[in-house]
């Protein structure tokens, strides 16, 4: 295998991470299975490592730089570690098949999420308090689904802080990042017994982390709403293609 395939998925994956507050597992899972032609369970997993550096360096450079709210951050996350770690102990006895379904139908929904719940200016002003139990309650839920799928929930993350806590976006992204490594480290936790290939892994770090800076560092001045409205368009064209792939072959 070139070295060149995980280092160019990484790249595109820090990209997303550093632009849209998240986005990475949902590429990077389909590109380790049918590129890199990695096993289902191990894509998943190594996914969780890739998505939990990534977002930790551009979560911690968000903070730096006032960009993420850490208080916010440690509720949402901290009520999603205990299910996040359930999780993924719920996902190693789940047949390959089936999570690859359940992954492409997630990202059928998130493409719809995206492409007609952008949050824009206009999301900002009407944004409404919520109870905290309500961000408890959420947090706990995108936990469960970043351990069965590994997923890290940036596309739930950063909506659920527009419009619940009511911060504005460019702070809900770096704020995401810091939730999702709560999340993907927790979730690790249930990943430990996977038999990881680390050579892949740092390869695809490699590609990631500088994609990730530079996007953390000059994201702002990119149009969002066509961005999320892109790549939603090809999130959909990838949900299609795997469970095309999944079910019909």
């Amino acid at each position: 295998m070139s070295i060149a395939a995980p280092i160019l998925i990484g790249c595109i994956v820090g990209l997303l991470l550093g632009l849209l507050g998240g986005g990475g597992a949902i590429l990077i899972v389909p590109a380790m299975v049918y590129v890199l032609h990695a096993d289902e369970h191990v894509a998943l997993a190594t996914a969780l490592i890739i998505v939990a550096v990534n977002a930790a360096i551009g979560g911690g450079l968000a903070w730096r730089d006032g960009r993420a709210d850490m208080r916010t951050a440690l509720l949402f996350g901290g009520s999603g570690m205990v299910t996040a770690y359930g999780g993924a102990l719920i996902s190693k006895h789940i047949p390959g098949t089936y999570l690859l379904v359940a992954f492409s139908c997630l990202l059928l929904v998130i493409a719809v999420v995206m492409f007609r719940g952008t949050m824009g200016s206009a999301a900002e002003r009407t944004a409404v308090i919520r109870p905290r139990w309500h961000i408890v309650g959420i947090g706990a839920l995108v936990g469960l689904v970043t351990g069965i799928l590994g997923v890290g929930g940036g596309f739930v993350i950063v909506p659920s802080m527009v419009l619940l806590v009511g911060m504005p976006m460019r702070k809900a992204v770096g704020t995401s990042l810091l939730v999702i490594t709560i999340n993907s480290v927790s979730s690790l936790l249930g990943h430990l017994e996977t038999a990881f290939d680390w050579t892949l892994i740092a390869s695809l770090l490699g590609g990631a982390i500088p994609a990730m800076t530079l996007a953390n560092r000059y994201g702002g001045a990119i149009d969002q709403l066509k961005l999320r409205r892109g790549f939603a368009i090809f999130v959909t064209c990838v949900s299609l293609f795997m469970l095309a792939e999944t079910l019909l072959i």
